[in-house]
This record gives structure tokens, sequence and C-alpha cells, in this order.
């Protein structure tokens, strides 16, 4: 014969697997609930913190290549100069060549019509 103690309901259950009537069975319940709720919480923020990491990097993508360009035109701007320099150098030597050859010209020039001097 069984006790009513170790039977319960129409079933006949074990008492220790039966749920819980108090607050503690309330707040079982609660609890995935709130857990939901945090994860609900933190998966809004990552996202929101993603989101702005997105776009972060799409403003930084941006600066890059903005430098890449400035750095490019930098360098094309610097041959042209240095390429204008040396055009300049050239064109100096010759006419300090062409200036030489002229005195030594105009010297040698000199020197046949005036030989006593």
């Amino acid at each position: 014969m069984q006790t009513p103690r170790k039977r319960i309901g129409a079933k006949g259950v074990p008492r220790h697997q039966l749920a819980p009537r108090n607050e503690q069975a309330n707040s079982s319940r609660s609890q995935p609930q709130q857990e939901i709720e945090r994860l609900s919480a933190e998966l809004t923020k990552v996202t929101r913190e993603r989101m702005f990491n997105v776009m972060e990097i799409g403003e930084l993508k941006t600066q890059l290549a903005n430098q890449k360009q400035a750095t490019e035109n930098c360098k094309v701007m610097l041959t042209r100069m240095v390429e204008e320099r040396n055009e300049a150098v050239a064109r100096e030597e010759e006419a300090m060549s062409t200036h030489m050859h002229e005195l030594t010209r105009m010297k040698a020039k000199l020197s046949k019509s005036t030989p006593g001097i």
C-alpha cells in the first residue's frame, strides 16, 4: 500500500518531480524571460556598435582614398618641378657655354686687331 505523501496527482507523480508552487516557481519562470530581455538588449547594443564601426570604416576608407590621391598629385607635381628645374639648368649651362664661346672669340678677335697692346 502506498502512502498519500509519496504519490501526488491523478497519475501518481512523486512530489520531488512536481513543479514548485511558491515564489521560486514564479522566479524560475521569469528568469528565462529576463535572460531573453538581457540578450535582446545586448544584441541591440552590439548591432548598433557594429553599425557605427561600419560607418567609421567607410569614412576611414574615404579618407585613405583622398590621401592616396593627394600623394599621387604631389608626386606628379614634384616630378614636373624636377623636370622643369633640369630643363632650366640645361638652358643655363648652354647659355654659359655660348657666352664663354663668344667671350673667347671676342678675345681672339681683339688680340688680332691690337697686336701691340
